[in-house]
Order: structure tokens, then sequence, then C-alpha cells
């Protein structure tokens, strides 16, 4: 199996905007220009990848949505998009850079767990304690622990210390 992908991002854009009184949310949009040879291929082929992430990062890094385009003759084409754990990620470049591993899984073939060492399939549960928003009682006895399948939220509970 080949594993010949490279990418280099060409420019990123980014905009936030404040909706219905909470934290703001994020859109980020990167493209890139992207090469890679198929297994028996003479010649790379090339293409450009449009990634465009939308989250919030107010203590906490939340994906919300991320979506996978290419361009075409016929305008951006839709290869996928993100509909994994909001709490999978620390930082909008890690969301990215998982997308980007996306990218390279599915124009290649190649599973993501091959790509990305740190991609733990949904047959793994993770534990993350999160922080308590401002729009929730932010009482001091309070705090929200969120325990986290790979591919969903699968149990949210308040507890009283």
């Amino acid at each position: 199996m080949s594993n010949d992908f490279q990418s280099r991002l060409l420019y990123q854009q980014k905009a936030s905007a404040v909706i219905s009184e909470e934290e703001p949310v994020t859109v980020s949009s990167s493209i890139y220009a992207i090469r890679y040879m198929y297994p028996g291929a003479t010649q790379h082929t090339t293409s450009r990848i449009r990634i465009t992430c939308t989250y919030r990062d107010s203590g906490q890094f939340e994906a919300h949505s991320g979506v996978i385009e290419r361009w075409s003759d016929k305008g951006w084409l839709l290869m996928d998009d993100y509909t994994d754990s909001v709490l999978a990620f620390d930082s909008e470049e890690e969301f990215r850079t998982r997308m980007l591993d996306y990218t390279q899984s599915f124009v290649l073939g190649i599973p993501l767990v091959a790509i990305d060492k740190n991609y733990l399939p949904d047959t793994f549960e993770r534990k993350k304690v999160v922080s308590v928003p401002k729009n929730i009682s932010t009482h001091k006895n309070k705090k929200i622990i969120m325990i986290q399948n790979h591919q969903k939220i699968t149990t949210m509970m308040t507890m009283m210390i």
C-alpha cells in the first residue's frame, strides 16, 4: 500500500461571530495544494482541497463541524464532513490536521489508523472533565463530567460534590 501523499497550506481565512449571546463561534477555511500517487501510477496527481472547521474555543475547545471539499472544473465538490466527537481535539490546528488525515485516508484508500497514530477507533472510550460553561449555573459545588465515546458523547451528568 503506497502512502505517497503531500500537502502544503496555501492560505487560511477566519471569522468569529457571537450567536444567541453564547461564546463566539469561529469558522476557519484552509486551502491546501495536495499531491499524491496511486499504487501502480507513474505520475503524481495534484489537486486543491478546502477544509472548513467550525468551532468554539473558550477554555474548552469544541469542534462543531468540519467539511472537506475538492476543487474541480465544476467548482468545490464535497469529499467528506466531520461528524465525530465535539471534544476530540484541544485546538483548531489538531482539528484541521485530523481533517487533512481524513483527506489522505479517503484519497489513497488507507485506513485512518495507519495514517494517524493518535486516532482511536470508536471501540475505545475516553473521558474528559469539562469546565462549567458561563451560561450554566456556576455554583462552586457543581462540575460537569462528560464521558465520551470517540464517536459521540454518551453521557453527560451534573454531580454535587
